[in-house]
């Protein structure tokens, strides 16, 4: 960490000064009775028992409790070196535009910059950073990002998501540095015909440990990723999204460790090859690409978003018929193109679950189901997505040749409404599935499945929207009586 971040203060906008906490007290000490004492009962627990329980409070909220008192000065710290964790996680500070001001954000860097300086732990198991930050803060993220190195951290993510919600359109992306990692490339003068990086093994000793790597909203090369599957050699997650400098990228080779990879909206994406590797899990998000799966023998969950101008089911089918046997899980997260007579389905032997989207105004979708629950003997739980791609419109399904499912037992409808279609659709499902033990149907939309969004952007409970409407519908009551008044 440079001198000029060592010598910054915090500001902690949303934290009460110890006046106002003395305000308090005396509030409280006056509305007790005058022979009663206030005793700090809590205070009184031994150091392990209250490191217990700030450390069930988010990492700001942890730190605010060092001004209550001299015995609770230190105690978030011991927190910090108990779990190992730093989680700058901002999320309740961007629940409006006002988080692009330029104040908020250097209340976050700042604070970031503090909490580092005073951490003390030998080791680090996550540090997260979570906040609308775009390129201008590259220095500080790039010394951060080195803070954990040295650390030996084993989960990294960087959150940068714009309002913590979307791709950064309007400001430059972050990206990741090159330099940390060793990565240089010769001078043009001294190597005229060569451009090729060149790797400096002795910059690569802070993320040995690295077992968790996620990047939202971060530039992020092919360079970077195969310094990562070369020197990370117990690197098991690796979630990418949104990076727009990714063209390629290549996981080949037994010797990578990478179990789980998930790559959405790379937009630049042209191709990804997985060869000879012990992934397990892949999801994929994003435009059509070519997609090389070959000797993935322990890969048993696809979850795929593919947009194709082409047959999007026989596209990912293609891509993936080396391993469609002995996938478990399937998830065809697009929605699934109008119907083809006899369509040639491969069998997936042991699948158990499996998701599907439908525009829900495709009166094919009985003859879309058929095939696929006849080509999955052992299908255990079936998701179905509703999309509403047009004004909803009451619409008949085709028939569809009956048959028969004895393994399906729970089925699970996003996007039901109610509809006509919508009760065939049900009693057609309960009709296959002769052992059916359990159908949920949920009326929200099931883009809401896919988007986590922060609280802040999440739609009311039933409760809070019921009560809110209850408090228009008695303001509306009162005015009206006012002015029946004034008339009479």
């Amino acid at each position: 960490m440079s001198n000029s971040i060592i010598n910054k203060r915090v500001r902690m906008p949303c934290l009460p000064s110890p006046a106002k906490i003395n305000c308090n007290l005396s509030k409280i000490q006056r509305i007790s009775k005058p022979e009663s004492n206030i005793v700090d009962r809590i205070s009184a627990l031994p150091d392990e028992i209250l490191v217990n329980i700030v450390a069930f409070l988010p990492l700001d909220e942890a730190q605010a409790t060092s001004i209550l008192s001299r015995r609770w000065r230190y105690i978030w710290k011991s927190v910090l070196e108990d779990t190992m964790t730093l989680n700058f996680d901002a999320e309740k500070h961007l629940s409006n535009f006002a988080s692009r001001e330029e104040l908020a954000i250097r209340w976050y860097v700042d604070w970031v910059d503090t909490v580092l300086n005073q951490y003390t732990g030998r080791k680090m198991k996550q540090f997260r950073i979570c906040y609308d930050l775009d390129s201008t803060f590259s220095r500080s993220i790039d010394e951060w990002i080195h803070f954990a190195m040295t650390k030996g951290v084993e989960m990294l993510e960087l959150d940068l998501l714009e309002y913590g919600v979307t791709r950064r359109l309007e400001y430059p992306i972050y990206t990741f540095p090159h330099r940390l990692l060793g990565i240089v490339k010769e001078s043009a003068w001294k190597h005229i015909c060569s451009d090729v990086p060149r790797l400096r093994p002795c910059a690569c000793i802070g993320f040995k440990s690295l077992k968790v790597l996620s990047l939202k909203c971060v530039d992020v090369d092919g360079q970077v990723l195969e310094y990562m599957f070369s020197n990370c050699l117990v690197l098991e997650r690796l979630s990418l999204g949104y990076s727009s400098s990714l063209v390629s990228l290549r996981v080949v080779g037994p010797s990578i460790a990478l179990k789980y990879l998930e790559i959405r909206g790379c937009a630049r994406l042209e191709s990804i090859e997985i060869c000879d590797t012990n992934l397990v899990s892949f999801v994929y998000y994003g435009n059509e690409i070519h997609l090389i799966v070959r000797n993935v023998p322990l890969l048993v969950e696809v979850s795929i978003c593919e947009s194709c101008n082409n047959d999007y089911v026989q596209v990912a089918f293609t891509q993936l018929s080396c391993c469609l046997s002995q996938l478990e899980i399937l998830k065809l997260i697009d929605v699934i193109l109008p119907y083809k007579r006899n369509p040639v389905f491969p069998i997936f032997t042991n699948l158990k679950h499996l998701e599907l989207r439908f525009d829900e105004d495709d009166d094919c979708i009985l003859l879309h189901l058929t095939s696929f629950i006849k080509a999955s003997p052992c299908l255990h739980n079936l998701v179905l997505e509703l999309y509403p791609l047009t004004c909803r419109r009451e619409i008949e399904f085709r028939k569809a040749a009956k048959c028969s499912h004895d393994y399906l037992k729970v089925v699970e409808i996003f996007g039901y409404h109610g509809r006509k279609s919508d009760c065939e659709l049900v009693k057609f499902l309960t009709e296959i599935a002769v052992n059916l033990e359990k159908i949920v149907t949920d009326p929200a939309h099931p883009a809401e499945r896919h988007y986590c969004y922060p609280k802040h952007r999440r739609k009311p409970d039933i409760e809070v929207v019921a009560r809110a409407e209850q408090s228009s519908y008695d303001y509306a009551t009162i005015v009206k009586k006012k002015f029946l008044r004034l008339g009479n």
